[in-house]
């Protein structure tokens, strides 16, 4: 039921340790993800009256039969078979508070969907010329004929074993916000909403939307770490000679780099030549670095 709590008999340590982490990943998210779910409550159950934890390493003992304990016992067996569906956001149902004839009403009220609306139930075959008399979405509405259908007194459009609401204007962001941030929402990224929203819901420019409305959000793009920095642009690199590398001629006249690297500090130092000769690499080596070390 909603608003219940969830008792959960485990090592409190570990639950507690869960939420220690500033930007979990993998196995981790998806656990606090799944948590974030239920309203639990985290009790420490010790280990001598939670025998029940695991039946190998815990065996009844026998200084247990018949001890009276302070903490009350529960059996987990029985809350299980109380359970007739999976927990989950799935099995919850929730209020919209919006009746059959609201949402009429507003899709009445909205210039993309009233159009379609008239032309199904007075079953109307507009030509080319009213087609593009209408907005944009109006007619990407009308383009996904035969699958949008009035079910109920309301625009729907059947997607498999899906039927998805078609959503007015009016409804959009406050259902995204519902959806992304709401009371057992998870800030979840823009493709998993994308799918999450297109499960029942439908409207044109939908991922646009949502992409867009994810990157406005504050808070998740707080969390988010530093963008990667930007590689330099690449640039044309002229050869003329096989092992040319292509360095431009400095104002000094040089056109070589040497590296000497020492192995032991791996201290490493660059020197311009004019050449690559061998007497060259020499006479630098020994009067910039041999001299110096």
């Amino acid at each position: 039921m909603l608003g219940s709590h969830i008792i959960l008999r485990t090592d409190h340590h570990s639950l507690k340790w869960l939420k220690t982490f500033r930007k979990p990943e993998g196995i981790l998210a998806r656990w606090i993800e799944t948590l974030a779910q239920f309203d639990y409550v985290i009790e420490h159950r010790p280990g001598r009256v939670h025998c029940n934890a695991d039946g190998v390493s815990r065996p009844i003992c026998k200084q247990c039969i018949g001890k009276t304990f302070t903490t009350p016992w529960i059996d987990e067996f029985e809350r299980a078979d109380e359970i007739i569906a999976p927990l989950g956001v799935r099995a919850l149902q929730f209020s919209s508070g919006y009746s059959n004839e609201d949402l009429r009403n507003l899709q009445d009220d909205d210039p993309a969907t009233a159009p379609v609306l008239n032309f199904l139930e007075h079953d109307i075959t507009p030509s080319r010329n009213d087609l593009r008399a209408l907005p944009l979405e109006s007619s990407i509405i009308w383009s996904h004929r035969p699958t949008v259908k009035i079910l109920e007194g309301i625009l729907v459009r059947h997607v498999k074993d899906n039927v998805q609401l078609v959503v007015p204007q009016t409804l959009r962001r406050r259902l995204f916000d519902a959806l992304h941030s709401g009371p057992l929402a998870a800030h979840l990224g823009a493709e998993r909403m994308i799918k999450q929203l297109k499960s029942q819901y439908y409207w044109p420019g939908l991922n646009k939307d949502v992409h867009t409305w994810c990157q406005q959000r504050h808070q998740c793009q707080s969390s988010k770490g530093p963008p990667a920095r930007p590689h330099g642009r690449l640039q044309k690199v002229i050869t003329g000679e096989p092992m040319d590398i292509g360095l431009p001629l400095a104002t000094d006249g040089s056109k070589y780099i040497l590296v000497a690297t020492d192995y032991f500090t791996k201290w490493s130092e660059a020197y311009p030549l004019p050449d690559a000769e061998a007497h060259t690499c020499m006479t630098a080596l020994y009067s910039n670095f041999f001299s110096r070390f």
